[in-house]
């Protein structure tokens, strides 16, 4: 595996002849010494051949192909394994890749960036035989549009092949930390060979968690808005949150907002959709339908009363269906949607005291070993206390 080149041309068979001098003697050294030096390789670039995506083979991830330095070199272990068992960076055929060996086995680490391109460097034919036309793999194909991302000073990025990255960074203004996830680059830079900047607008898909920053997001159907301070933006085409057994909880301390061209609310099974404080008592709202008929029967008695007198009998018969259709709707209380409640709004909130922070003892502790005053702590009576009157507002 590991192999050495001679720097130099082995030149100490030819001895200087003559009187021994210093001179003589140093350059005879000197091409003794220069005739043992090499260079040693711990590693050697290997050119891969094929990749196996077999799940069914243990050997996941391996690949065969042929040393670049030495040819004939036999691979360890029948293929090349993966070196890190959790982390993959899987080749396309032709790339090369840098091999090492533990133990009898053959490992390669990551891929030699020979183009500089994030979606291939395959040079195939430098081991010494050159196929025409090698194919990348089964379904690779060649992407000479993706670019890679823009990046700043200090930032560390995981890069796929096909304009998909995670770049760990932060805002040069400031130094705040972020994190931005992209998958698709703006397409602009299909035509421009410079690195692609981040665009949460642009990108196909984005998910950006910020400090301290500002991020503007554009949409052609609403206002433009900015997320400041702390924040996560989330940015595609669809947006889907699946719950698959267990609840979806969102919160605000101020606003939430729901913005679309129309908003459904289903709740499965005829259960209830609740409005308001969680807190509150709940008191139904109307149904429209049953309202509009209660308030026409109310219509017909309301015209047929004045008529009575006179003796009409078609006054008296919708004076009588009204009023025995006004008594079964309000007995019933068929005006009321009990799907759909809101809260009491007579009802006081009350205010929920706040909680002391529980102090932390390891930050306690370093905290006074750098010489930090710490505030006095919360005494247990009054934590108790607190705990009570939170247990009773939510009982209440």
């Amino acid at each position: 595996m590991a192999f050495r080149i001679k720097r130099t041309v082995d030149t100490t068979t030819s001895l200087p002849t003559g009187i021994p001098s210093y001179s003589k003697i140093s350059q005879m050294v000197k091409k003794l010494i220069n005739a043992s030096q090499y260079d040693y390789h711990q590693s050697e670039a290997f050119e891969v051949k094929e990749v196996n995506l077999n799940s069914a083979y243990k050997g996941y991830g391996a690949v065969t192909g042929t040393f670049i330095n030495n040819p004939n070199q036999v691979i360890l272990g029948g293929s090349v394994l993966p070196l890190m068992p959790n982390i993959s960076q899987i080749p396309v055929i032709g790339e090369h890749v840098v091999v090492t060996e533990y133990n009898g086995q053959h490992y390669y680490t990551s891929i030699i960036n020979r183009k500089n391109s994030p979606n291939e460097n395959s040079q195939p034919g430098a081991s010494g035989i050159y196929e025409k036309d090698t194919k990348y793999g089964e379904t690779f194909q060649r992407n000479t549009k993706i670019s890679r991302v823009n990046v700043n000073e200090g930032d560390v990025v995981y890069e796929g092949r096909f304009g998909n990255s995670i770049k760990l960074g932060s805002n040069p203004k400031n130094q705040s930390p972020n994190i931005r996830i992209r998958a698709g680059q703006d397409t602009q830079y299909d035509t421009i060979n410079i690195p692609a900047k981040e665009n949460i607008n642009k990108d196909g898909s984005s998910i950006y968690l910020s400090t301290n920053e500002t991020i503007s997001i554009f949409n052609p159907n609403f206002p433009n808005a900015k997320v400041d301070g702390n924040s996560i933006a989330i940015s595609s085409d669809k947006l889907f949150l699946n719950g698959r057994d267990g609840n979806i909880n969102i919160r605000a301390s101020k606003k939430l907002l729901l913005e679309a061209d129309e908003v459904f609310i289903n709740a499965k099974k005829v259960g209830t959709i609740k409005m308001g404080d969680p807190r509150a008592p709940m008191i139904p709202t109307v149904n429209g339908q049953k309202l509009f008929e209660l308030i026409s029967s109310l219509t017909k008695v309301l015209l047929g009363l004045p008529k009575l007198p006179t003796g009409d009998p078609t006054a008296a018969a919708d004076v009588a269906k009204g009023t025995k259709d006004i008594v079964s709707q309000v007995k019933n209380k068929e005006f009321l949607n009990t799907q759909v409640v809101t809260a009491d709004p007579k009802f006081k909130i009350p205010d929920i005291p706040p909680i002391p922070p529980l102090p932390d003892p390891e930050a306690e502790a370093a905290k006074l070993a750098q010489g930090v005053k710490i505030p006095k702590k919360p005494s247990l009576d009054n934590l108790q206390k607190r705990a009570e009157e939170l247990l009773w507002l939510r009982n209440s």
